[in-house]
């Protein structure tokens, strides 16, 4: 049990501070749980662009036209898994790029001019062999599931309105026919 002095003291110290002022420190502050860039829950990260993230958000919803809540959720996740992909091509395209340059003089000396195909191979054996690589690849792949899940669902999902809108449809139209007469009823028959 805390005593009054502690409990004085904490309400002190907390009414001095009223958290960030100004939009760059709310957004520095919004970061604060964030471990690691690759898989946190903020889509863009602060060196990245909104207005691309927010122009390829708008051109899925202009490409697929999503209609209801259910379908809008499903197109941010496959742009949501999309922006992630594209940001893993630019990390492998980097780690490549150290690799080969950190070996480049090895390269040169054992294997001579035109040796782009060697490079990428020794970038490519010492990424793998550190755990790097394989780690992204997981993580890529996994991507391209939640993309490609969310892509399926949303099919599914708009064949099966759509199966239900001609059903009701045709439902109507045969509550919507005028009623038969008994001899008109009996002549179908014979």
């Amino acid at each position: 049990m805390s005593s009054q002095r502690k409990i004085d003291s904490a309400r002190i110290n907390g009414a001095k501070s009223h958290g960030p002022i100004t939009e760059e420190g709310r957004k520095t502050s919004s970061m604060n749980a964030v471990k690691y860039g690759l898989n946190a829950h903020t889509v863009v990260l602060p060196n990245e662009n909104d207005e691309e993230y927010n122009l390829l958000l708008d051109t899925y919803f202009n490409d697929l036209q999503p209609s209801g809540i259910f379908e809008r959720d499903l197109v941010v996740e496959m742009v949501n898994a999309k922006w992630r992909q594209r940001r893993f091509y630019d990390v492998e395209s980097l780690m490549f790029e150290r690799e080969i340059f950190r070996n480049q003089e090895r390269i040169d000396k054992e294997y001579g001019s035109d040796t782009k195909v060697v490079a990428h191979a020794f970038a490519f054996r010492n990424l793998s062999l550190g755990g790097s690589l394989p780690m992204l690849s997981q993580v890529e792949s996994r991507l391209e599931r939640i993309y490609a899940r969310a892509s399926r669902t949303l099919h599914q999902h708009r064949q099966l309105r759509e199966k239900y809108v001609e059903k009701r449809t045709q439902s109507q139209d045969r509550t919507l026919a005028p009623a038969l007469s008994f001899e008109e009823i009996s002549n179908e028959k014979n």
